[in-house]
């Protein structure tokens, strides 16, 4: 329970409480009502995420831990992985879309030099990882499920967004900095 917290409230409120200070803004582009699915999907991470907070505290005992060891280790590189991706972005890092931010750049270097969506990919990490430490309960398997939706409607979104503005900076649209 405790690695859980430790890891939201890092990475969702410290992170993003660091970003506003150290960039000036904050880093969330959501509006709501969410319009578009890639919305949805970010409000719906957002109430999974308090949902499964509220269920690992308020909630009866889970199952019996797979293993406690290996999940913490497990967690742990999940853990490494979404902060290294948000250091590796800087001011670029946003939770969600906005359209109308052309200050935003593309990022190449850190884990995005390796592989694509690393900061959604450490949330399913972090999901296999409390699975292993919490046992396989509905629970975890709301987390991990959500997680891995998640990964997958976002990592498209984001790959459509970033394809649609190159072509309209290709295409000499202007694109203010």
């Amino acid at each position: 329970m405790a690695t859980w917290l430790v890891y939201a409230v890092t990475a969702y409120i410290g992170w993003t409480v660091y970003h506003r200070v150290r960039y000036g803004r904050w880093p969330v582009a959501e509006r709501f009502p969410p319009r578009r699915v890639y919305e949805w999907m970010d409000f719906g991470l957002g109430v999974c995420l308090t949902a499964y907070s509220a269920w690992i505290v308020l909630g009866p005992p889970g199952a019996r831990p797979i293993s406690v060891w290996g999940g913490l280790v497990v967690w742990a590189a999940g853990f490494a992985l979404r902060v290294w991706a948000v250091v590796a972005l800087g001011p670029n890092w946003r939770m969600g879309q906005d359209e109308s931010d052309t200050t935003t750049e593309f990022v190449a270097r850190g884990p995005y030099r390796f592989m694509h969506h690393p900061i959604n990919t450490a949330l399913v990490v972090v999901a296999i990882g409390q699975a292993l430490m919490t046992g396989l309960d509905a629970r975890a398997l709301f987390l991990l499920g959500f997680s891995v939706v998640y990964l997958l409607v976002q990592g498209r979104a984001e790959e459509r967004y970033w394809k649609e503005r190159r072509a309209r900076e290709a295409g000499g649209e202007q694109v203010s900095k």
